[in-house]
């Protein structure tokens, strides 16, 4: 899959931007608040249907304009086109999408159809955050791979919304809510036991492709590992019958907890990924270069499952990720990149760059200043 034209207009501080993509390395480079990062959410609202910072779409307009536009050309590995429009007005109040001018009701059906795999200085939470941002990051891999798996998601969180509400109110009325959270608790459970399933054996299998990535960045003498925590007591062998009865056992177990607390206690809500480098925990141990390395490296690693699971080779937004990397670890970044499909780059400089990226052809350089985009097209021309 790759972008091979894009055009914002009222987007962020894009008045009217219009970019022809490069197949392979795109480097973004200017100041910043100049619009380098605003460029690759525009991506995402291709991919995404959305921004990959959360933002309401209302807060990506242009400052003084009501409306919005991102349209791009998008090609697969197949060869097949799509023209891929997202459009927001305040007049109407809402989002539309667009695939081959046909618009899409449903936003999450485009997930996965145009994988993507984003790193941006937010991915430091993945790391050194609450769980919470560990399976956001789980979770959004996996739904890109799997409908399956998002259907279930998204209805594990309608329920779980609705069975906390019904435990809060027999908190505040001092009421036994058991009748009532009967049929909730076999959804619960129906949904939340494929969840767990399936990231147990998403674990498994990504991990192996984040130790690779992770040598290939920074050598043979650190050793990371990433452990899947989950809040019910699985093992790997088990079925999806089997956790679904372990699951049962362990809301049983929560019920007091639950009452007293007005909230759900045991389900994949509450898992967690442990990543550690040689044996000591990531989050408490590591420094920024190891943390900024294991980032990388489950971005890599990303891409490697998504192309395996999509049978499509996923795009690559990349902002500022030569903060806190050396020359060498930065040398063996853009050494992985080679050969990785189309990726789009942001940097205030490019020292990392010189000797490493031969520009024209598949690769290009592009400058950004004051939300305009302009294509250096003298190959090698630093400025």
């Amino acid at each position: 899959m790759n972008v091979r034209r894009i055009q914002l207009k009222g987007f962020r501080n894009h008045e009217h931007t219009e970019i022809d993509c490069a197949p392979g390395i795109n480097v973004l480079l200017g100041k910043n608040g100049e619009g380098k990062t605003n460029t690759l959410e525009g991506f995402s609202y291709l991919c995404l249907t959305k921004s990959f910072f959360g933002s309401n779409d209302s807060t990506v307009l242009r400052s003084g304009q009501t409306a919005f536009e991102v349209d791009g050309l998008l090609c697969s590995d197949a060869g097949t086109e799509y023209r891929v429009r997202a459009a927001f007005d305040t007049h109407q109040g809402e989002k539309e999408f667009f695939i081959n001018t046909s618009p899409i009701e449903r936003f999450s059906s485009v997930i996965g159809q145009f994988p993507v795999v984003i790193l941006s200085p937010e991915a430091g939470a993945i790391t050194g955050g609450a769980p919470a941002e560990r399976r956001r990051f789980m979770d959004f891999v996996i739904s890109q791979s799997s409908k399956r798996y998002l259907e279930d998601l998204l209805d594990y969180r309608r329920i779980l919304r609705q069975r906390n509400r019904i435990l809060l109110d027999a908190k505040l009325g001092r009421t036994d809510p058991s009748r009532e959270l009967e049929p909730w608790d076999t959804e619960l459970v129906d949904r939340g036991a494929r969840i767990l399933v399936k990231r147990r054996t998403f674990a498994a299998e990504f991990s192996p492709h984040v130790v690779q990535a992770y040598r290939q960045l920074v050598g043979e003498l650190e050793s990371p590992s990433m452990n899947y925590r989950s809040s019910i007591p699985t093992e790997e062998t088990q079925t999806e019958q089997e956790t679904r009865k372990l699951f049962e056992q362990q809301l049983e177990r929560t019920r007091p907890d639950e009452r007293r607390s007005g909230t759900t206690m045991a389900g994949p809500h509450r898992d967690d990924i442990e990543f550690t480098v040689n044996n000591l925990a990531l989050k408490h141990y590591a420094s920024q270069g190891q943390h900024k390395s294991v980032q990388i490296s489950l971005k890599m690693a990303e891409f490697r499952y998504l192309e395996e699971y999509c049978r499509e080779t996923p795009i690559l937004l990349l902002d500022d990720v030569f903060s806190e990397l050396d020359a060498d670890r930065a040398e063996r970044l853009l050494g992985m990149l080679d050969g990785m499909g189309q990726a789009f780059i942001t940097a205030t400089g490019d020292e990392m760059l010189r000797g490493q990226v031969t520009w024209g052809g598949k690769n290009k350089k592009f400058f950004v200043q004051r939300g305009t985009v302009v294509y250096e097209e003298a190959a090698g021309v630093v400025r």
